[in-house]
């Protein structure tokens, strides 16, 4: 993922996450197939008559918030659109996968709940992984708070892990850098 010119603050945290999740997924025992970027309030698994996101595996970064925070990670209480001068970036990493399922006559068994549950072990390791490939190999020097990871629901045959980490981020929108008039 490139980084667009006109975003410098949102978009190369993160391309440098998804790379770290990247990277990360490939280490557990089952990689998802698509490792990529998600936009919105929540990740909607997404199913079609041939394809099923949550049985193949995904695995996503997503923009949860972002805040002014001189005094990271708290918010600045008050803050003109030119005067941040750091932002806080809460992103999402999360990973989906295809929950046990029976057929008309059996439900999964304990054994395939245990092997679901190893499974997801496994994302949520690499989930904290990424976060550390993070911090360590693109910005030593930047701010990172990890929160809650959580379980979701099992729903519509899927289960899933969501981890948020908080980033600090420099204000670096040219806009507020040019002098008046150009």
């Amino acid at each position: 993922m490139t980084t667009p010119l006109y975003d410098l603050v949102v978009a190369p945290v993160v391309a440098d996450l998804l790379a770290c999740l990247t990277v990360e997924m490939g280490k557990t025992p089952q990689p998802p197939a698509s490792v990529c970027v998600r936009i919105g309030n929540r990740v909607d698994l997404l199913l079609s008559e041939i394809y099923d996101e949550c049985c193949v595996g995904l695995a996503w970064v997503r923009l949860v918030r972002q805040y002014p925070s001189r005094s990271f990670p708290d918010p600045d209480e008050t803050a003109s659109p030119c005067s941040v001068s750091r932002w806080a970036l809460v992103l999402e990493l999360g990973v989906a996968r295809c929950a046990p399922t029976g057929d008309a006559g059996t439900i999964p068994t304990c054994e395939d709940w245990t092997a679901a549950a190893v499974t997801h072990y496994a994302d949520l390791a690499a989930l904290r992984r990424t976060v550390c490939c993070y911090e360590k190999a693109h910005h030593p020097d930047r701010k990172v708070v990890i929160s809650d990871a959580v379980p979701q629901t099992v729903e519509g045959g899927c289960t899933s892990v969501t981890m948020q980490v908080t980033i600090s981020a420099l204000a670096c929108d040219p806009v507020c850098r040019e002098s008046p008039g150009g």
